[in-house]
């Protein structure tokens, strides 16, 4: 009862009492949180001892987290620890123990790699409650029930559950048929999913084989494409599809009224590693998480900021879209073996732009080799003649040599998160 007393507690923290007017004050606010939080950190993890000023504490990503994991968290719990019982966990589908009071979590990442969070039942409590003030529609007192399709459960979901609130877990590794009939069975009123999961569901829709009228779908894990986002609002007539950008690190973005993915900066203080004029990566500061710091720590993903400012009003920073990861950026060379970086919406567009008569085509395009491009999708030979059209003028543009283009048939792994664009060679 205590649990769900505090969860309505930053619930109406955020939903109504933390507003900021200018950024200014978001600024301010982000000092005060920073400081308070630093010296926290300094006095509880090995790994930060002695550290005073935010400008002097080191640069960190997954790897660094990773390796130096037992020094990092404030918990006492060393990576084996974590690590074994996570992957119990995910093997017998048991996810509600704690270890040592603590929640762990597994993800292997979009990038492969495995990482291991830790989180508290404080910082459960304040994530159930900033969660539910982005999303709930109707207010909290209202009655919602909540299918979420992942590939773990977590006592970290669990904790929002009350009697009005009813989460119900989908298991993505069961067939989707028995989903697809326990979801119509359930008939939620909010539907929670990696995109690729999303749009197996629209396509039953699509085809009469799932009756269930939801109120409102959240994409998670994965890269929501604006033609997958379109097709999925199309199949379930609705005018907006909600996103949560969250990973291993912390819940970075989520989307405003408008629909449009604003930066958590009132939890998560975010410095911008500019590529150009408007992509940036992330080096985020999550002054809320206590157990595991998360400092001054740099993702791989890419994201381009919005030139105008949102409509919703908000001083939070909004975001276009987020490319992808910086690994996934291709390499073409030029005719004296120089490398050209080429982002992946430019690779994304070389499949978009061409008129194909198939309005659902499913795509993925993996960079296997610096000379080699494999395009997984069913094409017909006319639409490979536009693809390579395509990839010419891309070419021409960027004044490099057109790699080896490979066609073969769409296939994805369920196992894995769907990455639309890939560069598998280091």
């Amino acid at each position: 009862m205590l649990t769900k007393i505090k969860i309505l507690y930053y619930y109406l923290y955020y939903k109504y009492i933390l507003k900021f007017k200018t950024r200014k004050e978001l600024v301010s606010f982000q000092k005060r949180k920073l400081r308070k939080h630093l010296n926290f950190v300094k006095n509880n993890s090995p790994f930060y001892k002695g550290f005073k000023r935010y400008k002097d504490y080191p640069k960190t990503n997954k790897n660094i987290m990773m390796d130096n994991f037992n020094l990092i968290n404030t918990a006492g719990i060393t990576k084996k620890e974590a690590e074994d019982f996570a992957i119990m966990a995910e093997k017998t589908r048991i996810f509600s123990p704690k270890l040592k009071g603590i929640t762990v979590g597994l993800s292997s990442g979009t990038s492969g790699k495995r990482g291991i969070f830790l989180v508290s039942d404080k910082e459960k409590t304040k994530w159930a409650g900033y969660i539910l003030s982005k999303f709930l529609d109707k207010g909290i007192l209202s009655s919602y029930k909540i299918a979420f399709f992942m590939r773990a459960n977590s006592n970290l979901y669990e904790s929002v559950s009350s009697r009005n609130i009813k989460f119900h877990f989908f298991d993505i590794y069961k067939d989707i048929n028995d989903n697809i009939k326990s979801l119509e069975k359930l008939n939620p009123d909010i539907l929670v999913g990696q995109p690729s999961l999303l749009l197996m569901l629209a396509k039953a829709k699509d085809e009469g084989n799932l009756n269930i009228d939801v109120r409102k779908i959240i994409s998670i894990a994965e890269v929501l494409e604006e033609k997958d986002k379109e097709k999925i609002k199309k199949s379930f007539n609705l005018k907006k599809i909600d996103e949560v950008y969250q990973c291993t690190e912390g819940c970075l973005a989520t989307t405003c009224k408008c629909g449009r993915l604003h930066l958590n900066e009132d939890i998560v203080h975010i410095k911008k590693k500019y590529l150009d004029e408007s992509r940036f990566i992330p080096i985020i500061t999550d002054f809320e998480r206590k157990t595991q710091p998360i400092i001054k720590y740099e993702l791989n993903d890419i994201l381009i900021k919005r030139k105008q400012k949102c409509e919703c009003g908000s001083v939070l920073i909004c975001i276009e879209k987020i490319e992808g990861r910086q690994d996934d950026t291709f390499i073409f060379l030029d005719e004296n073996n120089n490398k050209k970086y080429i982002f992946p919406d430019f690779i994304r567009r070389c499949i978009l732009f061409i008129d194909t008569k198939n309005d659902n085509l499913e795509y993925r395009v993996v960079q296997d080799k610096d000379n080699l491009v494999t395009v997984f999708a069913n094409l017909t030979e006319e639409e490979k003649t536009l693809v390579i059209k395509e990839f010419q003028k891309l070419a021409n543009d960027n004044n490099v040599l057109l790699p080896k283009l490979k066609f073969k048939e769409y296939e994805t792994d369920k196992n894995k998160k769907l990455k639309r664009i890939e560069r598998k060679v280091g």
